[in-house]
Protein backbone atom coordinates (compact mmCIF):
# COMPACT_ATOMS: atom_id res chain seq x y z
CA UNK A 1 0.00 0.00 0.00
CA UNK A 2 1.23 3.57 -1.22
CA UNK A 3 0.33 6.70 1.19
CA UNK A 4 1.17 9.75 -0.24
CA UNK A 5 2.35 13.14 0.82
CA UNK A 6 -0.89 14.94 1.37
CA UNK A 7 -2.42 11.53 2.45
CA UNK A 8 0.12 11.03 5.28
CA UNK A 9 -0.07 14.83 6.21
CA UNK A 10 -4.37 14.76 6.66
CA UNK A 11 -3.67 11.02 8.18
CA UNK A 12 -1.65 12.65 10.66
CA UNK A 13 -3.64 15.66 11.04
CA UNK A 14 -6.97 13.42 11.73
CA UNK A 15 -5.07 11.55 14.44
CA UNK A 16 -3.47 14.51 16.00
CA UNK A 17 -6.56 16.20 16.41
CA UNK A 18 -8.43 12.98 18.22
CA UNK A 19 -5.65 12.57 20.77
CA UNK A 20 -4.22 16.33 21.42
CA UNK A 21 -7.04 17.98 21.25
CA UNK A 22 -8.75 17.50 24.11
CA UNK A 23 -9.88 19.49 26.52
CA UNK A 24 -9.61 17.53 29.46
CA UNK A 25 -5.59 16.91 28.65
CA UNK A 26 -5.07 20.37 28.23
CA UNK A 27 -6.65 21.24 31.16
CA UNK A 28 -4.24 19.06 33.04
CA UNK A 29 -1.32 20.35 31.20
CA UNK A 30 -2.20 23.48 32.42
CA UNK A 31 -3.04 22.55 36.05
CA UNK A 32 0.18 20.92 36.08
CA UNK A 33 2.51 24.17 34.81
CA UNK A 34 0.24 26.10 37.14
CA UNK A 35 1.51 24.23 40.25
CA UNK A 36 5.14 24.91 38.69
CA UNK A 37 4.78 28.76 38.50
CA UNK A 38 3.36 28.96 41.98
CA UNK A 39 6.12 27.04 43.66
CA UNK A 40 8.52 29.22 41.79
CA UNK A 41 6.99 32.20 43.02
CA UNK A 42 5.76 31.61 46.32
CA UNK A 43 9.26 29.44 47.31
CA UNK A 44 11.30 31.31 45.42
CA UNK A 45 12.62 28.09 43.69
CA UNK A 46 14.41 27.77 40.49
CA UNK A 47 15.03 24.47 38.65
CA UNK A 48 17.85 23.55 36.01
CA UNK A 49 17.10 21.54 32.98
CA UNK A 50 16.80 18.36 34.36
CA UNK A 51 14.45 19.42 36.64
CA UNK A 52 12.90 20.87 34.04
CA UNK A 53 12.89 17.31 31.87
CA UNK A 54 11.86 15.31 34.94
CA UNK A 55 8.70 17.02 35.79
CA UNK A 56 7.93 17.33 31.90
CA UNK A 57 8.30 13.60 32.28
CA UNK A 58 5.26 13.37 35.28
CA UNK A 59 3.41 15.52 33.32
CA UNK A 60 3.68 13.52 30.03
CA UNK A 61 2.97 10.44 32.24
CA UNK A 62 -0.24 12.01 33.22
CA UNK A 63 -1.25 13.00 29.99
CA UNK A 64 -0.48 10.07 28.38
CA UNK A 65 1.49 11.77 25.26
CA UNK A 66 2.42 14.66 24.07
CA UNK A 67 0.13 17.93 24.00
CA UNK A 68 1.45 18.82 20.52
CA UNK A 69 1.45 22.17 19.05
CA UNK A 70 -0.47 24.17 21.75
CA UNK A 71 2.30 22.97 24.30
CA UNK A 72 4.20 26.47 24.16
CA UNK A 73 0.75 28.32 24.53
CA UNK A 74 -1.01 26.79 27.11
CA UNK A 75 2.46 26.84 29.29
CA UNK A 76 2.54 30.45 28.52
CA UNK A 77 -1.01 30.87 29.56
CA UNK A 78 -0.65 28.67 32.62
CA UNK A 79 2.69 30.64 33.89
CA UNK A 80 0.29 34.18 33.90
CA UNK A 81 -2.54 32.34 35.60
CA UNK A 82 -0.61 31.39 38.14
CA UNK A 83 1.25 34.27 38.64
CA UNK A 84 -1.87 36.48 38.51
CA UNK A 85 -3.62 34.07 41.11
CA UNK A 86 -0.59 34.27 43.66
CA UNK A 87 -0.56 38.27 42.99
CA UNK A 88 -4.18 38.10 44.07
CA UNK A 89 -4.66 35.69 46.58
CA UNK A 90 -1.12 35.64 48.09
CA UNK A 91 0.83 31.90 48.53
CA UNK A 92 -1.74 31.18 51.18
CA UNK A 93 -4.54 31.50 49.10
CA UNK A 94 -6.88 28.46 48.26
CA UNK A 95 -6.39 27.62 45.11
CA UNK A 96 -2.68 28.61 45.33
CA UNK A 97 -2.03 26.33 48.40
CA UNK A 98 -4.00 23.46 45.79
CA UNK A 99 -1.44 24.38 43.18
CA UNK A 100 1.43 24.19 46.09
CA UNK A 101 0.00 20.57 47.23
CA UNK A 102 -0.36 19.25 43.49
CA UNK A 103 3.66 20.14 42.97
CA UNK A 104 4.44 18.98 46.45
CA UNK A 105 2.85 15.63 45.82
CA UNK A 106 3.58 14.89 42.34
CA UNK A 107 6.41 17.19 41.02
CA UNK A 108 8.55 17.83 43.91
CA UNK A 109 10.00 14.81 44.16
CA UNK A 110 11.40 14.26 40.79
CA UNK A 111 13.12 17.51 41.41
CA UNK A 112 16.95 17.84 42.99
Amino acid sequence: MRITALGLVVLLATASTAVLGSPETEATYSRYHQAIEAARLCRDLTFDQGDIDRMAGVIHAKIGHDIGAKRLSLLTQAQRDAAALVESQGCEGGEVEALLGLYDAELAPVVN
